[in-house]
């Protein structure tokens, strides 16, 4: 309920939606993302003194980068289930795994995105470690830090990929019409790209080069204006 009237109007009118039911798996699903971000919440200290308080200002970013970045893998998982309807028993598996690493991953996201505000602010982001006098990311530790989050962003990439790519064959009630085709093939193909920046980023921390890395996710934008393009174009040209 609360879904439909959050997203109904930004559903896509050309695709069917052959789920207007909330599912068991579903239902778990938003459970475990609601758990995802009380667990950041959690990690939120009550101050005590001010001085509290403006540290916990300061982790405002980091927090809300990783809760969008939480939304975002829940709103792919929303719309893949409102699309395709499927509740059999290969899909509930990747959705199951998708749903693990996403839990897994939370405190990583939100120290990642803290270290690299703290590193181009530099805001002290990790008091408690700062007052005993430890060393919060010793420099050769760095690349473990993107291989980590390279390695997440792959899995749950190729997950949402091969539940696409499912849909494409498992898809029966009725079957998709050649716009939801070439949608689910743009799905499908846009989630292999950015697995593959994801290992291409993993690559290059290995090769010690982890400042490039990084610089590889900023190809994202240009990919999925690449991948709609596409997507537009066959459209257009079975119309013709």
């Amino acid at each position: 309920m609360i879904r439909k009237k959050i997203f109904g109007s930004l559903q896509a009118e050309k695709f069917k939606h052959r789920s207007n039911e909330i599912k068991r798996i579903e239902a778990l699903s938003d459970a475990v993302f609601a758990f995802s971000v009380s667990l950041l919440v959690a990690s939120l200290e009550v101050p005590q003194t001010f001085e509290e308080l403006q540290v916990i200002l300061k982790g405002a970013v980091p927090f809300f980068a990783t809760v969008s970045l939480i939304f975002l893998f829940w709103y792919q998982q929303y719309v893949f289930f409102r699309h395709y309807a499927l509740n059999d028993f290969i899909t509930i598996l990747l959705n199951l795994a998708y749903l693990a690493v996403i839990l897994f991953y939370v405190y990583p996201l939100k120290f990642l995105f803290s270290i690299l505000l703290s590193s181009w602010t530099g805001m002290d982001l990790f008091p408690k470690a700062t007052e005993k006098g430890l060393t919060v990311l010793l420099p050769d530790d760095f690349p473990q830090l993107v291989i980590l989050f390279s390695a997440g962003y792959i899995v749950i990439w190729l997950l949402l990929y091969f539940m696409h790519k499912r849909a494409l064959h498992a898809t029966k009630d009725p079957v998709l019409n050649h716009y939801e085709i070439e949608y689910t093939r743009k799905e499908k193909r846009g989630a292999l790209w950015n697995a593959l920046i994801g290992l291409l980023s993993l690559l290059l921390a290995v090769a010690g080069v982890e400042w490039l890395g990084g610089i590889c996710y900023l190809l994202i934008p240009l990919l999925l204006l690449i991948n709609n393009n596409i997507f537009r174009q066959r459209v257009k040209k079975h119309k013709r």
